[in-house]
């Protein structure tokens, strides 16, 4: 129990550090430094998954490539559908205003490098908060009747709280909104990664996720507004991705959890 109790607390801990690290070390390479802004979320993610790497060589929580061995098409189909949905998500910017693609590619070193920033970023996001806060958060609540569900939410809920420092680039709405939204993709990232095994499909599903706001970033649809519909979407998007959440989700997910 002392040993739970300790991993988990050294997981919040390395949660909040790594939310502090993110802003502090940052703020320093942007104030003392020249580079771009790539390449500053760049290394301070290969900075802070550095760190998760070591933590999670000592626990092994993430799972991070494994192949279910007896999967069938109709499991599989169970985590294809929400990537094929961010699939589609991502299309849609090209759909709005087809001028984006050629944007795209007259800057083509500048995309590439924010697409290397943004998949980073993913990569330490997921590896942070499906692999260790989740990891920990099974292995704390190994004995307990709702392990998977209180599992689930709490991580979902951490990764949420995370998005408030981006009340320093935005206001107060667009940061809730934001929060309710990834709450939902939180959970549902959880049941991608207990469902597949592995932090490849979570990973993938949070890259189309954030591949819009990469895609239209001088677009209109960047900059607008928080409104009463919007806001209402994302209660309605809550409400599906909890619903697809614990109906498919795999209890038999102590094959990955053996301690």
């Amino acid at each position: 129990m002392k040993y739970r109790k300790n991993l988990l607390l050294l997981t919040l801990l390395i949660w909040i550090g790594s939310d502090l690290l993110t802003i502090g070390f940052e703020n320093l390479l942007a104030h003392f430094t020249h580079l771009p802004d790539n390449s500053i979320i760049i290394t301070n993610s290969l900075l802070i998954i550095s760190i998760l790497y070591l933590v999670n060589r000592k626990y092994k929580l993430a799972k991070i490539f494994i192949i279910p061995a007896h999967d069938s098409w109709l499991d599989k189909l169970v985590y294809i559908i929400p990537i094929m949905f961010y699939v589609l998500r991502a299309l849609f910017p090209l759909i709005y205003d087809p001028d984006i693609l050629k944007m795209i590619v007259s800057h083509l070193p500048s995309s590439l490098m924010s697409l290397l920033a943004m998949t980073t970023g993913v990569f330490f996001e997921e590896y942070l908060g499906r692999g260790l806060i989740f990891g920990a958060l099974l292995v704390y609540f190994k004995h307990h009747k709702w392990r998977v569900q209180l599992s689930i939410l709490l991580s979902a809920l951490l990764f949420s709280l995370s998005h408030m420092m981006n009340l320093f680039n935005q206001n107060a709405m667009q940061t809730l909104n934001q929060m309710i939204y990834t709450f939902a993709f939180g959970c549902l990232a959880s049941m991608l990664y207990i469902r597949s095994g592995s932090l490849l499909m979570p990973f993938l599903a949070h890259c189309l996720w954030d591949l819009p706001s990469f895609l239209y970033s001088s677009s209109p649809l960047a900059t607008a507004p928080v409104t009463l519909g919007t806001f209402l979407a994302q209660l309605l998007m809550l409400l599906i991705f909890l619903t697809y959440t614990f109906v498919f989700i795999n209890y038999a997910e102590t094959q990955h959890y053996q301690f």
